[in-house]
């Protein structure tokens, strides 16, 4: 063998070596990245998974949570006490069942209301002793083990509704299965509106009736768990038509999301209409909040979109929408953030006001990409050995690189993975869409 041939063979066993120790060290590289993933997604997600699908999201300015954020998590069926900060749950409690609306805490900071929309109640609980302290039934004209519920044909009939009206109560079969899809609470400090008792204004939504219901008298006493107050009539959609979020401003008026009619209300203590907002894109409107400044707040929910209107001049001054998925309710703290329950995108965005920017997000929706990523290693992976054995064919035409069987056998196998992780992803996004669009449809239609 000639001197230039052995340095030349030499040099090649040298070249194929390196590669060899290339691939090796890809390989353990890889596996390494493969379980540290697993690792971070096994410790770093669930933290990040503390709602799925949160509708109300409340700042608690006062109590032993304040500072903390109240999330109603309507898919999971709980209510939870948040630090937004360490992502941690402080409190929660998994008595509310499955697509449970709406929570607001009491002036003490010891207990909440919620509403539970399932079977058809709303009911007080203590935050330290997770015990019911009160609740109240919606139902009509029935009763079980545990409690009488109301009864609407009596209150109908005292009220002068129609015929139209006392039959949907009494013969009611919704058909999203849920007798008056009660989907907002909110606790009236009696008070502030000189008045001897507290209540409680409650949204039942199938009946088309916002209602104020006594929470100070107690059992066997007067106007016990009566009904003080009521706007809309069961069957004439004229005046509502499924709404949301009814609340009562210091001045006595109620705003109302009247969501099937594509508009926002406000209503004085005489039931007399004294505005109005709407809007040829508006739909399904969820939420309208009283700004400090005098405008409201709207959730345009279908359209993804958050609005705050002049209720002057009824124009659109602001708008929030990145990053928004079916929003449900939205507020804005003293500290200048609009808070948003953003309830098909399972997680909560944090907007800073005056610039529109997602400051924030809270919760964790891409339960998919471990799998993704996965993948994604074993692309780079064979994609490195790939390229480290087409170089060590030293001598060969590119042609007959591609030939060769180690060669286009990873070619194919990387063409495979990646149109899994494309077909996955699309997937995904039909799978989305799909689901919005159906959710809009119920919405709209049920």
């Amino acid at each position: 063998m000639s001197l230039h041939s052995y340095f030349g063979a030499h040099f090649f066993n040298k070249y194929i070596g390196d590669c060899m120790k290339k691939r090796t060290f890809a390989k353990l590289s890889i596996i390494l990245s493969a379980i540290l993933f697993q690792v971070i997604f096994l410790f770093w997600v669930p933290p990040l998974l503390v709602v799925q699908g949160p509708a109300d999201v409340d700042y608690i300015d006062f109590g032993p949570y304040a500072g903390n954020y109240l999330v109603t998590d309507g898919y999971e069926g709980s209510v939870k006490i948040i630090d937004f900060k360490t992502r941690q749950i402080l409190w929660r409690t998994d008595e509310p069942e499955f697509f449970v609306h709406d929570a607001d805490m009491l002036p003490d900071g010891e207990c909440i209301v919620v509403a539970d929309t399932t079977p058809d109640r709303v009911f007080v609980m203590n935050l330290t002793t997770k015990e019911i302290i009160w609740d109240w039934y919606a139902k009509n004209q029935t009763r079980d083990a545990y409690c009488d519920y109301w009864n609407w044909t009596e209150y109908a009939i005292r009220q002068g509704w129609d015929n139209t009206a006392i039959a949907i109560l009494e013969n009611f079969n919704p058909p999203d299965g849920y007798y008056t899809h009660l989907n907002t609470v909110q606790f009236m400090n009696g008070s502030l509106f000189n008045r001897t008792y507290d209540s409680i204004l409650i949204s039942l939504r199938n009946l088309d009736l916002v209602v104020e219901v006594n929470y100070t008298a107690k059992k066997g006493e007067p106007g016990y768990m009566n009904v003080t107050w009521s706007y809309g009539i069961p069957g004439h959609r004229s005046i509502l038509n499924r709404q949301h979020a009814p609340k009562r401003w210091p001045n006595g008026h109620v705003t109302i999301a009247d969501s099937e009619n594509s508009r926002i209300i406000e209503i004085d203590e005489n039931n007399q209409l004294v505005w109005e907002y709407t809007d040829k894109r508006l739909r399904w409107p969820r939420d309208c909040e009283l700004l400090p400044n005098g405008n409201y707040l709207i959730v345009d929910s279908i359209n993804n979109r958050i609005i705050e209107v002049n209720k002057t001049t009824n124009q659109i001054v602001r708008t929030f929408s990145q990053g928004l998925s079916l929003p449900y309710e939205a507020d804005l703290t003293t500290e200048g953030k609009v808070i948003v329950g953003n309830t098909m995108a399972n997680n909560i965005l944090i907007y800073d006001y005056n610039s529109g920017r997602i400051v924030d997000r809270v919760g964790f929706n891409f339960l998919f990409m471990p799998l993704i990523l996965t993948f994604g290693l074993i692309i780079v992976y064979y994609a490195i050995d790939c390229i480290l054995q087409f170089r060590a064919m030293h001598g060969k035409s590119i042609k007959e690189r591609l030939k060769f069987h180690k060669i286009y056998s990873k070619i194919i196998l990387i063409g495979v993975l990646a149109g899994i992780i494309i077909a996955f992803n699309l997937l995904i996004a039909v799978m989305w869409n799909y689901s919005l669009w159906k959710m809009a449809e119920f919405l709209l239609h049920p």
